[in-house]
């Protein structure tokens, strides 16, 4: 899937009733559109970095526990971060993958081969077109939470804009901006 643009879009582990939405065309990066009552935002990669909007960030690290207040005026901002890895590495099938033949299924009118991927309370199920070698579907479980996340528009074209640059700020900037230190 590297090579192809697509479009993805399901429900996510992340919140009880998180929404995702996923743009991809390899030329022009990767966007990502969450919703959800405990996060929302919008989150880009491209070329190695990944931009994600200062809310979305916010409400990611409240989750792990450390609390951001985002100013007003930072509101419409994206946090850049370098990644060292590939935008694919948000829809990659994960290397440990086994293959699960008893889970193999048609998923709209195509027949798929079902990998898995589990570890402690996490299991990802990923369902393969077998004649195009793309993935169909992403089933996922994370500590008692689930989700299903559904691929399509394969080649499609697609437009994709990376924020502008005069609302992109560095990770040193932006916590500088939100502690004041």
């Amino acid at each position: 899937m590297r090579g192809t643009a697509f479009h993805a879009s399901g429900n996510s582990t992340a919140s009880a009733d998180g929404k995702q939405e996923i743009w991809s065309d390899p030329e022009q990066g990767l966007r990502l559109r969450y919703s959800g009552s405990e996060m929302s935002g919008d989150m880009y990669c491209n070329d190695g970095t990944t931009y994600t909007s200062a809310t979305l960030l916010a409400a990611m690290l409240k989750q792990r526990g450390q609390r951001i207040d985002v100013p007003e005026e930072l509101s419409d901002v994206y946090v850049s971060s370098e990644t060292g890895q590939g935008c694919d590495a948000y829809y990659a099938i994960h290397e440990s993958a086994s293959p699960v033949p008893e889970k193999d299924k048609s998923i709209g009118g195509k027949q798929t081969e079902a990998f898995e991927v589990a570890s402690g309370s996490t299991q990802d199920t990923y369902y393969i077109a077998k004649d195009v070698n793309h993935l169909l579907r992403l089933e996922s479980s994370r500590d008692g939470r689930t989700s299903v996340t559904t691929y399509d528009s394969f080649g499609e074209k697609l437009s994709i804009s990376m924020p502008a640059a005069e609302k992109v700020m560095t990770m040193d900037r932006f916590r500088e901006e939100v502690t004041g230190s």
